[in-house]
């Protein structure tokens, strides 16, 4: 297995938190060794390579990080936005060019972590979509191959500590760093959501600590699977809903 060592750097910049969202944004990290999660219909998810996981949240309907300044430009229509929810940050040329339009301390929460990152033997998956105030979402385990990465995620209630407001849908960036160099963005992108975890958070975790292990139940799939083609800058997303 890899070695867990973090650098003095990379432990400092991951050990912000949030108690309370109640006006502002959220961000919290988790790190996972390569450690297999159970989401809430049994599957097991092996994750191929050791990642760190940021949650950024921003009170808005659509996403607020981008690749560069132009991606923003042609994401005012929604079909722009939406292309550019989910992309890959793979070298510093790529950091520096992120757009973020979100407050101060939000963005300085992403800029901090991407710029942590070793982009000799890392990489950074920016995944964006929006959530209900009151639930967290859990990353259960990452997939890197050659050309695509895939990411499992299951969503639970935040502890009963962890200011929200109900009925409220707020956008998260989840910024996930891979222990694995990409030279070209990954072609294929694809991402499965269970709509409960079985696990609970400890008493005293706060909302960006968790495991990666819940037990099994019965629930229902969200399954989401994004292409990405560099050379034709065209992508297709087709979304599944699977009872399981």
């Amino acid at each position: 297995m890899p070695s867990v060592l973090l650098s003095r750097r990379r432990l400092l910049s991951a050990s912000g938190g949030c108690l309370s969202v109640a006006t502002a944004g959220c961000a919290g990290t988790e790190s996972s060794d390569s450690a297999t999660g159970t989401a809430d219909d049994g599957v097991r998810v092996e994750s191929s390579h050791e990642y760190e996981k940021k949650a950024v949240r921003v009170e808005r309907d659509s996403p607020f990080v981008y690749p560069n300044d132009e991606a923003a430009d042609h994401a005012e229509d929604g079909l722009g936005a939406r292309l550019h929810a989910s992309f890959f940050v793979t070298n510093t040329d790529d950091a520096a060019a992120l757009r973020i339009d979100a407050p101060d301390a939000d963005a300085a929460d992403v800029r901090s972590f991407v710029e942590a990152t070793d982009f000799a033997a890392e990489s950074v998956l920016v995944d964006q979509r929006s959530i209900d105030d009151c639930y967290r979402r859990r990353l259960l385990g990452v997939r890197a191959a050659d050309d695509s990465v895939r990411t499992s995620y299951c969503r639970e209630l935040k502890a009963p500590t962890s200011a929200c407001e109900a009925q409220k849908t707020v956008l998260e960036a989840t910024l996930v760093r891979i222990h694995r160099p990409y030279e070209d963005h990954p072609s294929s992108r694809s991402s499965s959501e269970s709509r409960s975890c079985s696990g609970r958070l400890p008493a005293d975790a706060t909302d960006g600590e968790s495991t990666n292990e819940t037990e099994a139940n019965d629930t229902t799939t969200d399954e989401t699977t994004v292409n990405e083609s560099r050379k034709t800058d065209e992508r297709n997303e087709t979304n599944e809903v699977s009872d399981r």
